[in-house]
């Protein structure tokens, strides 16, 4: 019903225009002969009444045609950006038709340029909100495309780089910036692949220098966006810088603390060598008491100051060619008094051949045999048994300490060796040590060349062993005072 009544005007005014056009012609074409019939005509009359009808059917055709001149300038004025100017005819033929399609074809696209203009807004205001929250990020992303181009560089990675982002975008992530692990370069195929995650020295404009963590992921399904790879750079100069500083503190600290302590043991000591039999019995206790708290108080002096030398890579050791069995058996005599206490059974297995010598550090070898006899003293239940033993190779001794105490939990092994790492549960509650021991001692092995691991079950014990080359084939490594791993691990633990 609708649709028929649209359509009928519409073809009612085809057939107005079509039957105005014909009209005039037909009208120029039979008006000389009408006017001739009426009055007589000479041959120049004839001509004037024929020349006067053909310009009369002109300007009828031009009125006819007048709004072709309202369609070009409408279309001028909506092409120049007026999207509100419409068409305004009353000509009842094709024109009026034509005009309301103008008009109809004009919303549309109005409609259509006002919804783009709206989405560029929108996005335009994500990208500026994106780009914000990018740039409030401390740490530096860059993105790559597919050619490892640079697409996108943060405020961060600017300061990071010393570069600009005008400067470098479009270009080779090579030519921007280069990343050194040690002394070899990472390149770019290796660094921007899925799940990259190490430290290294970032070089970037002007040689400037700066150790970061770099963090590396592929962007999945970005074909169309063309892009590849986001870098992740996390400066790692403040983190050292803080860490330093409390490196210097504890130091600092504990050599304050390390003199008074000295002579507090020192005056301890000879006051109670002095007066065994003059002292009340109580009163000796006491001073036995206050003289143990001192000296462990010493010992913690002592092991912060190992783990800043350690920190710093200061720790020194003086290998040299050393009988060790003397050292082993003196070092777990010393502690069987404090294992008696707790009615646990020490003792040294005899090898069962004889023990060549070893390159080691007669005193620091004998701090670790101290701490590991220790720490297997306080972690088994009286009435327990620990038991020392070596054991010889080709290329080195092996000594263990082996207990059947409380054991380690195996999620706990792989962070034992780790600074101030502590077990939970029932160990932490036992836990009479600072959490250093363990990390000095692996520090020491290492710098002797050996290696140091434990074997545990929870509620059978544990066995930690370590091991000392032998001089008949280790004589260079007195000459060498270098760690040979080539990280120590930064912690420890008193398990």
């Amino acid at each position: 019903m609708n649709q028929a009544a649209q359509s009928s005007p519409v073809k009612q005014a085809k057939k107005t225009l079509r039957f105005k056009v014909i009209l005039i012609v037909v009208l120029a074409t039979i008006f000389p002969c009408l006017l001739g019939l009426i009055i007589p005509l000479t041959a120049l009359l004839y001509i004037l009444a024929a020349a006067a009808s053909a310009i009369l059917a002109v300007v009828l055709v031009l009125w006819i045609l007048q709004p072709l001149d309202t369609f070009i300038k409408s279309a001028q004025i909506f092409s120049n950006g007026n999207l509100n100017h419409r068409i305004s005819l009353h000509s009842n033929d094709e024109f009026e038709d034509v005009g309301n399609s103008f008009n109809l074809m004009t919303d549309k696209l109005s409609k259509i340029i006002q919804q783009l203009e709206n989405d560029q807004a929108t996005a335009i205001s994500e990208k500026n909100k994106f780009d914000e929250i990018l740039s409030s990020i401390i740490d530096g992303i860059i993105a790559l495309d597919f050619n490892k181009n640079i697409v996108f560089l943060n405020k961060a990675s600017e300061e990071l780089t010393g570069l600009r982002e005008s400067d470098v975008l479009g270009k080779s992530v090579d030519q921007a910036i280069h990343l050194f692990s040690d002394q070899e370069e990472i390149l770019v195929k290796t660094y921007c692949q899925e799940s990259f995650n190490q430290t290294a020295r970032l070089i970037g404009k002007d040689g400037r220098q700066v150790k970061v963590k770099l963090t590396t992921t592929q962007v999945g399904s970005a074909v169309q966006t063309n892009l590849n790879c986001i870098l992740i750079i996390h400066d790692l100069s403040q983190e050292e810088e803080l860490e330093q500083m409390k490196l210097d503190f504890v130091s600092m600290a504990s050599h304050e603390l390390k003199t008074p302590l000295t002579s507090i043991v020192g005056y301890l000591s000879v006051f109670l060598d002095e007066n065994k039999g003059k002292v009340p019995a109580e009163n000796l206790d006491l001073l036995n008491k206050a003289f143990v708290a001192a000296k462990q108080l010493q010992t913690l002096i002592q092991n912060l100051l190992n783990v800043n030398k350690i920190e710093k890579e200061q720790l020194s050791v003086s290998p040299q060619p050393t009988d060790y069995l003397p050292i082993l058996t003196k070092a777990v005599e010393d502690l069987k008094s404090q294992a008696t206490q707790k009615n646990i059974v020490l003792s040294t297995l005899p090898p069962t051949e004889t023990l060549p010598k070893v390159i080691t550090d007669p005193i620091r070898i004998n701090e670790v045999i101290t701490n590991l006899v220790s720490n297997a003293i306080n972690y088994t239940n009286p009435n327990g048994k620990i038991e020392v033993f070596v054991k010889v190779s080709p290329n080195d001794i092996t000594t263990t300490v082996s207990d059947n105490g409380i054991g380690i939990p195996p999620e706990a092994i792989p962070h034992l060796f780790s600074k101030f790492f502590r077990v939970s549960n029932k160990l932490q509650q036992a836990s009479k040590g600072t959490g250093l021991g363990l990390y000095i001692s692996k520090s020491i092995i290492e710098k002797l060349h050996g290696k140091i691991w434990v074997e545990s079950e929870p509620g059978k014990g544990s066995r930690f062993s370590f091991t000392l080359p032998i001089v008949t084939l280790s004589t260079a490594v007195s000459e060498n005072n270098k760690f040979v791993s080539g990280a120590i691990q930064s912690g420890t633990l008193n398990y």
